[in-house]
Parts: C-alpha cells; sequence; structure tokens
C-alpha cells in the first residue's frame, strides 16, 4: 500500500467516524482523527507483522537461510508501512 493509500484510508475512516456520530469536524479535528487512525492501524501492522514473523519460523524452521530471508523481507515491509503510516501522524 503506498503512502497515497493509506492517508486516503485513514482520512476516509476520519470522514465515516464523524459521519457515524453525527459530528461535524473542522479540518483541525479530522486531522487528529486521522492521527489517531494512523496510530491504531500502525498497532495493528506490528502485530501482524510479528505474527507472520511467527508463522514463517514454524513453517521453514528446517531451512534456517530461508527462514532468515522472510523474515528480513517480512521486517523490511513492516519499516516501510511504519514509516508511511508514521507520516499521517
Amino acid at each position: 500500500m503506498k503512502d497515497t493509500d493509506l492517508t486516503r484510508v485513514a482520512n476516509q475512516a476520519a470522514i465515516d467516524a464523524g459521519q457515524a456520530i453525527g459530528a461535524s469536524m473542522s479540518r483541525a479535528e479530522a486531522d487528529r482523527v486521522t492521527a489517531i487512525i494512523a496510530k491504531a492501524m500502525e498497532t495493528a501492522v506490528l502485530e501482524a507483522s510479528s505474527q507472520h514473523s511467527d508463522a514463517c519460523a514454524d513453517c521453514v524452521d528446517h531451512d534456517a537461510d530461508l527462514a532468515h530471508k522472510i523474515r528480513a523481507e517480512i521486517e523490511r515491509k513492516k519499516i516501510g508501512l511504519i514509516a508511511n503510516l508514521s507520516s499521517l501522524r
């Protein structure tokens, strides 16, 4: 997911949240809600990444080199996604 996709998703979630509670948000309020959503997305990514890394170890523990390569790729993708999410806050 590209940064613009993440921004769009977080912004739309903020709009949807405001509409769900019948509130009209100022730009500053919408930005704060977007930051809260981005933080929640970041937490979810970290948890999912940890689970994926554990699953990798379980599935390919017989091949340590392959397990290491997969974990490194998971970590690389996670770092990129976290950087994108962090830019929303």
